[in-house]
């Protein structure tokens, strides 16, 4: 029964959610079949003609409802989000008429019967499984499309208070930009416009797609800057150097190689041209919602910034200040990823011996440590639904506990939990980690906001239980700026556990409300995602962003030094052969066994 419960309060929870026209197709399509339905089983048999024409009327329904909301542009974006139910009634209407006319009254009515039961099942699960808070402004100019935007984002983005967003200045920025992109008719340009919106929410949550694959690599090549032949990062100490530097680039022919002291950048000293880049997010590229963050990346993208040419100040191999000027060398965005990689990316500790897979992997570092590696929220497809709405799984629990004793079969008693470039996932999921290693009952809300408080949705409440069997157990979490949203979750509840130290270069990234809406702006150029549930802690606060200040709310215990010496370990000189797995020696891992094995007295 009480499962039963779970799925209907999960359905009323969707119903606040899901947008008019999309709860209408599917309703009037699930309704009207049981008019039908109970015509057929009560109508005599000189009312035929009558079920015909009713029999009509969900085609005609949906005929006029699609092409009142179609989406210009993007017909697989239909296909999906309203295809089944113009399916539904195209086919229940032929099926009817055949059995009409058959005048097998009884067959009728076990048909009917039959698909009204499967289009209410199907409607219900369509819309608690597929379905988000759409917003259709595919119609509209790019300037329209962008203002019905941020009007959408100041109704229903969730923190829209609690991070004080400034919507009429939003208005008054970026729709003439869109208006300016509309006049030149610049798809590059309206997208970086959309997204340099995004960016002023800093919540990852809050990214774009683009649908057109070759729009999306012209954007991906535009907001990744030029290529000047090396890369800029800035050390602990509040050095800039330069990192994988292209030895054939002109800015090496200049003197600028791997660890050179940059102090200038196209007449600006360095740390002043830092402070007024900005890092959107776009594809692979990670939004920033705590400022610390984005001031360890500020100089990343710094290096792409600039004309056909920049002047570059640095400090020579005698120890002098030099300034020569560097040409563009062609688009960024290979070395840009290269750049990002080794602080957003999963981890590269060498697991082959072990079974590859997909949730989680394992392998002794040495003698007594390991090392168990979780990359999202995503356990199993076909049961990580149920196990959510019903806040507990068993299969998960089983998986993890046999992971770990197989370490400890092997001689483990300390263990390095890597969840760098954590994407996410399910809520359940988070929580049966947490419960191995905590044993604290933490409760996650989800919830709303009325537009002065957030409310606490009591029937959609997430428990750890407490198990907290490995909490004896000395834990390094390792975490990075790619660790995200349920990653985030685990990040911020095993942090107060006393056997775990989280560690990392940076902190996580810092968000963790859930997801729900999509707009889709003009001729579905670029869709906009953004979140309109709220994830509240036990006392109905919010948990993980931050507000206007952000102030990141998930601190480390030990942050690993980036130095001369890391800068090097972590990257290659030959970004040009770069590929996914062969550009990081993962010094991070490395470090936190060292201070694992420290910390036990045993080296």
């Amino acid at each position: 029964m009480s499962v039963i419960v779970n799925y209907i309060n999960q359905f009323l929870f969707t119903l606040r959610i899901v947008d008019v026209p999309t709860l209408y197709i599917a309703g009037f399509t699930s309704c009207w079949v049981i008019v039908l339905l109970l015509f057929s089983m009560f109508a005599k048999k000189q009312k035929k003609v009558i079920f015909i024409i009713l029999s009509f009327i969900p085609v005609i329904n949906f005929a006029v409802f699609y092409i009142l909301n179609f989406t210009k542009g993007a017909p697989l974006e239909d296909l999906v989000r309203m295809g089944s139910f113009g399916g539904i009634a195209l086919g229940f209407c032929v099926f009817s008429l055949i059995f009409a006319m058959k005048e097998k009254k009884k067959k009728l009515k076990i048909f009917s019967g039959i698909i009204g039961v499967g289009v209410i099942a199907w409607s219900a699960f369509f819309l608690m499984c597929f379905c988000n808070h759409f917003c259709n402004f595919s119609h509209m100019s790019y300037s329209g499309s962008m203002a019905a935007l941020i009007d959408e984002l100041e109704k229903n983005y969730i923190l829209r208070d609690y991070k004080e967003i400034d919507f009429d200045a939003l208005r008054q920025e970026y729709i003439p930009m869109a208006a300016e992109a509309e006049k030149n008719g610049d798809e590059v340009a309206f997208v970086a416009a959309v997204n340099n919106l995004c960016y002023e929410f800093h919540d990852i949550h809050v990214s774009i797609g683009i649908p057109d694959e070759e729009l999306q690599i012209k954007y991906s090549e535009s907001m990744s800057g030029l290529n000047y032949g090396f890369t800029m990062v800035r050390l602990d100490d509040g050095k800039v150097i330069a990192i994988q530097t292209n030895d054939e680039s002109d800015a090496f022919k200049k003197g600028i190689c791997d660890g050179c002291e940059i102090t200038g950048w196209d007449g600006e000293e360095i740390n002043e041209a830092i402070s007024k880049v900005r890092c959107p997010a776009s594809g692979a590229f990670c939004a920033m919602p705590f400022s610390e963050n984005e001031d360890f990346f500020k100089p990343i993208y710094l290096s792409g910034i600039g004309g056909e040419t920049v002047r570059v100040k640095f400090i020579d191999s005698y120890g002098n200040e030099k300034e020569v000027t560097v040409k563009n060398e062609g688009s960024n965005e290979i070395r840009l990823l290269h750049s990002l990689g080794p602080f957003m990316d999963i981890g590269m500790v060498d697991v082959s011996d072990e079974e590859s897979e997909e949730f989680a992997e394992t392998v002794m570092l040495d003698d007594h440590c390991g090392y168990l590696r979780i990359t999202s929220e995503h356990f199993n497809e076909f049961t990580d639904y149920p196990a959510d709405i019903n806040d507990d799984y068993p299969q998960l629990r089983k998986y993890l506990i046999s992971k770990i004793e197989k370490l400890r079969s092997q001689g483990m008693d300390r263990l390095i939990l890597d969840i760098r470039g954590n994407e996410g996932g399910y809520q359940v999921v988070s929580d049966e980690i947490i419960s191995l290693f905590s044993k604290e009952e933490l409760v996650t809300y989800k919830g709303f906001y009325n537009g002065q408080n957030f409310i606490k949705y009591t029937d959609q409440v997430y428990k750890t239980s407490g198990d907290g069997r490995y909490s004896d157990i000395p834990v390094v979490l390792l975490v990075n700026a790619g660790c995200a949203s349920g990653g985030d979750i685990i990040a911020y509840r095993l942090s107060f556990c006393p056997n775990v130290t989280l560690m990392g270069i940076t902190t996580t990234a810092g968000s963790a409300q859930s997801t729900g809406g999509e707009c889709m702006l003009s001729n579905s150029i670029v869709k906009v995602y953004y979140p309109v549930i709220a994830s509240l802690d036990e006392e109905g606060k919010v948990l993980i962003d931050s507000g206007k200040d952000r102030t990141g709310s998930i601190q480390l215990d030990v942050k690993i030094p980036f130095d001369y010496e890391a800068a090097y370990h972590m990257f290659y000189n030959d970004y040009e052969n770069y590929s996914e797995y062969d550009y990081v020696i993962d010094y991070e891992a490395e470090y936190a066994r060292r201070y694992l094995n420290k910390k036990q007295i045993i080296m």
